[in-house]
């Protein structure tokens, strides 16, 4: 993450996540004893995708510094998409929202597109093994099991795939074309 600082006279640029030492550094450029004192000129994500998706109306540079750490660790996982994808449906109002889903992006899961694939994970969820998903095939719509199991769990389909939360199922849908069919 690449944030600008500004203040009347003076700008900087301060790559996130940043150590102690960076941060002083930063505020001796601009200075200033208090990144309160500067206006944050600019935030540019790693995936473009972030700019959109999270407000940064009330970001403080200690909570960029934070949400540039959870996104660290977030990439390292390859759970970038999860992340926008929980976003997407979230609609954080705030950053500190935002901040917290990055915090507890293991309360989120990507889910496959296909629904046979999904009532095996459903059943396998409830504690059945592969043997007897082997021996129920040919008796069982798994297809059809896992699109009922999308709709209770809250599946929502996203850009970057479909997503639930795994705490509590999302909040039902108003609108039709945003629901599980």
């Amino acid at each position: 993450m690449i944030l600008t600082l500004a203040t009347l006279e003076r700008a900087d640029t301060l790559i996130l996540p940043a150590s102690a030492a960076q941060l002083n550094r930063a505020q001796k450029v601009l200075e200033i004893d208090d990144f309160s004192e500067a206006v944050i000129a600019g935030i540019e994500y790693a995936s473009p995708s972030l700019s959109r998706l999270i407000p940064a109306g009330t970001a403080t540079v200690e909570d960029l510094n934070e949400l540039a750490h959870c996104l660290q660790q977030i990439d390292a996982e390859g759970e970038t998409a999860k992340y926008c994808a929980a976003l997407e449906v979230e609609r954080p109002s705030t950053f500190s929202e935002a901040l917290d889903m990055a915090v507890n992006v293991d309360d989120y899961e990507l889910v496959p597109e296909d629904g046979w694939e999904y009532g095996r994970e459903a059943l396998r969820r409830i504690g059945a093994d592969d043997e007897l998903l082997e021996t129920i095939d040919g008796y069982t719509d798994f297809e059809q099991l896992g699109r009922a199991m999308m709709e209770e769990d809250g599946v929502r389909r996203t850009e970057f795939g479909l997503v639930r939360r795994l705490s509590s199922p999302f909040e039902e849908q108003l609108e039709m074309g945003q629901q599980m069919q």
